[in-house]
């Protein structure tokens, strides 16, 4: 895991891992964002106090499934993760593609 205080985006940060030789499965961790990206080209408010990462995959290839159902693979096991290890959460909830709202 590498984790920094800042950084423009978690996934710029993990391509430039990437073409710097990282391993697969290596996670990128920051306390912010200055240009965190959403969806469809949309811009990402990353404040402090949140969690974001990116992992670093390299999937066989030909790739057993589609690459885009990873996120939501993704997504639901973080889900389940955090609602295990918060037991008194009260909401632990999904805003598909890949946002788990605690």
């Amino acid at each position: 895991m590498v984790v920094r205080p800042a950084v423009d985006s978690t996934n710029s940060e993990a391509s430039r891992l990437l073409a710097a030789g990282a391993d697969h499965g290596l996670v990128v961790r920051a306390d912010c964002q200055s240009a965190g990206r959403g969806r469809r080209g949309r811009t990402w408010v990353s404040p402090p106090g949140n969690l974001y990462c990116s992992l670093l995959a390299r999937p066989p290839i030909p790739a057993p499934a589609p690459l885009a159902t990873l996120t939501f693979v993704a997504a639901l096991a973080v889900h389940q993760l955090v609602r295990a290890a918060l037991p008194a959460a009260r909401t632990v909830a999904l805003k598909w593609p890949n946002d788990v709202l605690v």
